[in-house]
């Protein structure tokens, strides 16, 4: 009779051991590195990308900051040859569009003629030894009272403290402000057919309370006095604010006239006769004292060699150029409503302000 077998002499068959993949850890660690690495490399690739796009929009923000004018003044504006030879250099400053008191800071830039580009323009020509005289090219209908003004006494502190002549050139449109401008220069040459004139000041106020009753939108203004909302164009204004704004009104003319007295041959009595709002011609404003010679660049060149006792001189215009940050910023600004444009073409302003702006047809 066979015995059984016993437990010392033969064992089972251990179980044949899996072999361990690389990273496996208890059977699941493989599958988890698996998952966890494409994370890993991608926040590795945003993290270049992030230092790449920092790195690139700093060295963007300098180069445009380098070519915007900025009202700083540590920025230089581009030279472009106009006319003229020779070892002196005349800056051709351009004073163009409305005048506003907004910024000229590169992308930021608002647009039009403003008194910080012109401040940085002015001081560039004053610190360059080689610039002898400077232009201004006016082609601008006025604009606002205070910058038309910031703009004028610019152009008198620099001739004072650079020693510097100055000659307006005026362009197609030197009205209103343009001329207010205009009239801090030494001398003023417009072309025969030049619109200039306007001498006097304008307050636009509209009335849009009928309009809001149609579509029943009722204003309540909470003050702290009885005109803190005076001109809200949602009341009609009475007597009282109408001589108010008069009154203002008047200051800013006198201003206006005062102004150019001070810069022309001419007398108040006279000035106030021109300055009742009408417009001339270059040939009018000649024949009446209110420009000096006729021509255009060429005969503001002239004018300013003799003025700075200079036989011959190279005129530059003082240009900006825009840089990569302003070309984005084109690409990525909505464009205007057109009910914005529409408000605007037709001269009226939610927040009327006083101006020195020559506006037809309004």
């Amino acid at each position: 009779m066979a015995s059984e077998p016993s437990e010392s002499s033969e064992s089972p068959a251990a179980p044949e051991s899996r072999p361990q993949s690389r990273g496996d850890n208890g059977g699941s660690g493989g599958a988890g590195g698996r998952r966890v690495w494409p994370w890993v490399l991608a926040g590795a690739i945003l993290l270049v990308f992030l230092v790449v796009g920092v790195a690139v929009l700093a060295a963007v923000v300098g180069v445009s900051g380098g070519s915007s004018g900025s009202a700083s003044g540590s920025e230089s504006w581009e030279e472009s040859y106009v006319t003229g030879e020779g070892e002196s250099k005349i800056a051709a400053i351009p004073i163009s569009g409305t005048i506003t008191g907004g910024t000229d800071d590169g992308a930021f830039s608002t647009g039009g003629a403003t008194p910080d580009a012109l401040r940085s323009q002015l001081q560039q020509a004053e610190g360059d030894p080689e610039v002898e005289a400077v232009i201004l090219e006016v082609d601008s209908p006025g604009g606002g009272v205070v910058p038309s003004d910031e703009m004028y006494r610019l152009v008198r502190d620099f001739k004072r403290e650079a020693e510097k002549p100055v000659v307006a050139d005026m362009g197609s449109v030197a009205a209103s402000g343009g001329y207010y401008v205009s009239a801090a220069a030494d001398t003023i040459v417009a072309n025969p057919s030049t619109l200039t004139g306007s001498i006097g000041v304008i307050f636009n106020y509209t009335n849009f309370g009928e309009a809001l009753d149609k579509v029943g939108v009722d204003p309540e203004p909470i003050t702290s006095g009885e005109f803190k909302d005076l001109a809200s164009p949602a009341n009609e204004l009475t007597e009282e604010e109408r001589e108010i704004i008069e009154s203002q009104v008047q200051d800013n003319y006198d201003r206006f006239v005062s102004a150019i007295v001070q810069g022309r041959p001419l007398s108040e009595e006279r000035v106030r006769e021109l300055g009742d709002g009408r417009t001339y011609s270059g040939e009018q404003a000649a024949s009446n004292g209110l420009v000096d010679e006729l021509g255009g660049i060429d005969q503001a060149a002239a004018e300013a060699r003799e003025l700075a006792g200079i036989q011959q001189a190279e005129v530059v215009r003082y240009e900006e150029s825009p840089g990569l940050l302003d070309s984005l910023q084109a690409r990525i600004t909505p464009e205007e409503p057109e009910a914005v444009k529409v408000i605007e073409a037709a001269g009226i302003d939610p927040a009327p302000e006083f101006q020195y702006l020559y506006r037809p047809g309004w």
